[in-house]
C-alpha cells in the first residue's frame, strides 16, 4: 500500500465530513500554502505542504502572519472560522501550540460578527425574482423560501423522498445520501407551501427532459470529465452552483446588478437569504420552536423536534403557511401582511401567559412537596401516638400486678405469724435453731469457698 503524503493523511483523519467542509477546508490550506509560499498552486497544494513540514519553519510565526496579512479586513466569524480551519490542519498534522501562543494568534483575529449589509430579502424582491427564472429556479426558489432548507439539503433530496400529495407536501431530508449529508447530521422532515408544491409539479412534468438535455453539456471540461446522469434520483438534480449561478442571474435581472458589499466584496442579495425569510415569516404565525425544528437548527432537533408527531408540526405549519406565500394575489399578501402586528402582539400575550402559566405549575409543584411532607409528618405522629397508647396500657398492667405482688406479700407475712402462733414452744423452738443452723452452715460454706479461691 503507498504511503499517504501529509494532506491524504490529513483528511483521512479528518474523518467523515460534508463535502462543503471538505471543500472549505481544501480552499483555506490552499490559501495558507499561498501565503508561505507564492508560487504554490491549488493544483500542487500536497507538495508545498510535505515541503511546509520538512523545511522545520517557525509554525507559530508563519500562522500569526498569516492571520494578520489576510484576514485583517475579513468578518470577524469568517476570519475565525479560517483560524479554526488551519489550526484544526496544523494539530492534525503534529503542531501544537501553547495556550499563549494560541491566545496571541486570536488576539490577531478582526473583532465583530457578520459585516455584510445585506438587501432585504421579502415577499415582494422573491417574487419578482421568480419572474425572472425558468420553471426550475421557480420551484427551487420557492422550495426553500417556504420550506426552510439549507441548499446543500434541498440538492440532495430525492424524489422518492417527497410528497406531493400530502396536505402540506411533506420533503424528507435524510441524514446522510450518497450526493451529501445534512449539516448537523440529523434526519428530518419539512413541508413546502401550496404555491412551492404547485411548481415542482410544473418542473417533474419537464424535469427528465432536462436531464436529457444537459447528460453530454461540458464534458470534456477541466471540471466535467464525465457525463451527467440522467437517472439522477434527485429532485433537483444540479449542483450548488448551478443554483448560485440562477439566483445571480435573477439578481441582475430585477436590481440591473448584482451588488456587493464594498467591505466583504459579498453579494447583498444571496440565496441563504430565503432560509432565513422562511424563519422570520413562519416564526410570525407559529412559536420560533417549530420554525427552527423545521429549518434544521441543532439546538432544536434534540428533545423538541422529537416531542411532536408528523400531524401536529403539519397542523402548525398550516397556520403559518399564508407568511410564506410569494405568488398569492394582492388582498392575500396585504391581508397576512396587516395582521402581522396583531399576531406579535398574540404572541407576547401568548408568551406572558406561558410564563404565569409554568410560574403555576412550579408553585403547584412546590405545594405538592409541602402537603406530601406534612402528610408524612401527620403519619409519624400518628404511629407515635398509637406506641404511646401502647406504653401507657403497658405500664397500667404493670403497676396493677405490683399491687396484687405488694398484697401477696401481705398475706404470706400474715399467714406466717398465724403459723408460728399456733405451734407449741418446743416447735418454735426447734424451728428457731433449724433456722440458726442453716446459717451457720451457709456461713461455712461461704468461708470455704473464699479460701478456695484464694488458693
Amino acid at each position: 500500500m503507498a504511503t499517504m503524503t501529509r494532506l491524504e493523511q490529513f483528511f483521512d483523519d479528518l474523518g467523515n465530513k460534508s463535502k462543503s467542509t471538505i471543500k472549505g477546508y481544501r480552499t483555506a490550506i490552499s490559501q495558507y500554502m499561498g501565503f508561505i509560499y507564492p508560487e504554490a498552486t491549488r493544483e500542487h497544494c500536497g507538495e508545498y505542504v510535505e515541503k511546509y513540514f520538512n523545511e522545520g519553519r517557525d509554525y507559530h510565526t508563519d500562522f500569526k502572519k498569516f492571520i494578520q496579512v489576510t484576514q485583517k479586513d475579513k468578518p470577524g466569524l469568517s476570519a475565525l472560522q479560517t483560524f479554526n480551519t488551519i489550526h484544526s490542519f496544523l494539530r492534525l498534522c503534529d503542531v501544537t501550540f501553547t495556550d499563549k501562543q494560541i491566545k496571541q494568534l486570536k488576539n490577531q483575529l478582526p473583532k465583530g460578527g457578520v459585516m455584510t449589509m445585506e438587501d432585504d430579502m421579502d415577499t415582494e424582491t422573491i417574487r419578482n425574482l421568480i419572474q425572472h427564472t425558468d420553471i426550475k429556479g421557480k420551484a427551487l426558489i420557492l422550495c426553500l423560501a417556504s420550506g426552510g432548507m439549507r441548499v446543500g439539503e434541498l440538492l440532495q433530496i430525492r424524489c422518492d423522498d417527497v410528497d406531493l400529495t400530502s396536505i402540506p407536501a411533506v420533503l424528507k431530508i435524510r441524514a446522510k445520501t450518497e450526493h451529501g449529508k445534512t449539516k448537523n447530521g440529523e434526519g428530518r422532515i419539512t413541508f413546502i407551501s401550496s404555491e412551492a408544491t404547485a411548481a415542482v409539479r410544473e418542473w417533474m412534468k419537464i424535469r427528465a427532459a432536462y436531464l436529457a438535455s444537459v447528460a453530454n453539456k461540458g464534458t470534456g471540461l477541466k471540471n466535467r470529465t464525465t457525463p451527467k446522469d440522467i437517472n439522477d434520483p434527485r429532485l433537483f438534480p444540479f449542483s450548488g452552483n448551478t443554483v448560485n449561478e440562477l439566483f445571480r442571474e435573477a439578481v441582475i435581472a430585477v436590481f440591473g446588478k448584482n451588488a456587493v458589499d464594498p467591505n466583504t466584496l459579498r453579494s447583498t442579495h444571496h440565496v441563504h437569504q430565503l432560509r432565513k425569510f422562511f424563519l422570520s415569516q413562519l416564526s410570525l404565525a407559529v412559536s420560533k420552536e417549530i420554525a427552527e425544528c423545521l429549518a434544521g437548527h441543532a439546538g432544536y432537533l434534540t428533545g423538541n423536534y422529537r416531542r411532536y408527531t408528523v400531524a401536529q408540526l403539519k397542523e402548525e405549519y398550516l397556520k403559518g403557511e399564508h407568511t410564506l406565500y410569494i405568488e398569492a394575489i394582492r388582498e392575500i399578501r396585504e391581508s397576512a401582511t396587516s395582521t402581522k402586528k396583531e399576531l406579535l402582539a398574540v404572541k407576547d400575550d401568548q408568551n406572558k401567559a406561558n410564563s404565569q402559566m409554568l410560574s403555576l405549575l412550579i408553585e403547584k409543584d412546590q405545594l405538592r412537596e409541602v402537603v406530601k411532607k406534612q402528610a408524612d409528618e401527620i403519619a409519624a405522629l400518628k404511629e407515635q401516638t398509637a406506641q404511646i397508647a401502647e406504653l401507657k396500657a403497658q405500664t397500667e398492667q404493670i403497676d396493677t400486678l405490683k399491687e396484687e405482688l405488694h398484697l401477696l406479700a401481705d398475706i404470706v407475712d400474715t399467714l406466717d405469724y398465724q403459723k408460728r402462733d399456733l405451734m407449741s414452744e418446743d416447735m418454735r423452738k426447734q424451728e428457731d435453731e433449724s433456722i440458726a443452723e442453716g446459717g451457720r452452715i451457709a456461713a461455712t460454706l461461704l468461708a470455704s469457698k473464699k479460701k478456695s479461691k484464694k488458693t
